[in-house]
């Protein structure tokens, strides 16, 4: 079993995770994929800003110039195409020792009985997609 979830849905999953009831080893799961995935986002996070940075004109400070709440661009075209592209990237965890925390996150979700509304139930559905394998060993 696999984790493989793409980058711009990352924050939606970690927000389902910590909405999920759960005690015992479950809640022990969810914490280490919930962590797991945590450092990826502050991966991504810094390699946005890295992105930004690439593709933007910058001030004294080398940081991106705003105006009016827009990054002000040498190359539109060029960052749409390359932030597009880095959101499609997957985030994947399945190491050998990730496959107990996986299945039982599932499981998790499966047997949930939280009521996702709006925004929550489409993160909820992206999560749960993001599981590849069954919760049977395989």
């Amino acid at each position: 079993m696999k984790l493989s979830i793409e980058n711009i849905k990352l924050n939606g999953a970690l927000n389902v995770l910590d909405k999920l009831s759960l005690k015992g080893l479950k809640s022990i799961h969810r914490t280490r994929l919930s962590n797991q995935l945590v450092e990826h986002m502050k991966r991504i996070i810094d390699e946005e800003k890295e992105l930004r940075k690439e593709y933007s004109n910058l001030d004294d400070e080398g940081e991106p110039i705003v105006i009016d709440g827009k990054l002000d661009l040498k190359d539109e075209a060029g960052f749409k195409d390359a932030i597009a592209e880095f959101y499609k990237e997957k985030v994947i965890i399945d190491s050998g020792d990730s496959q107990t925390t996986l299945r039982s996150v599932k499981q998790s979700l499966e047997q949930s009985e939280e009521e996702w509304q709006g925004k929550e139930a489409y993160d909820f559905a992206d999560l749960y997609e993001a599981f590849e394998g069954n919760t049977e060993d395989e």
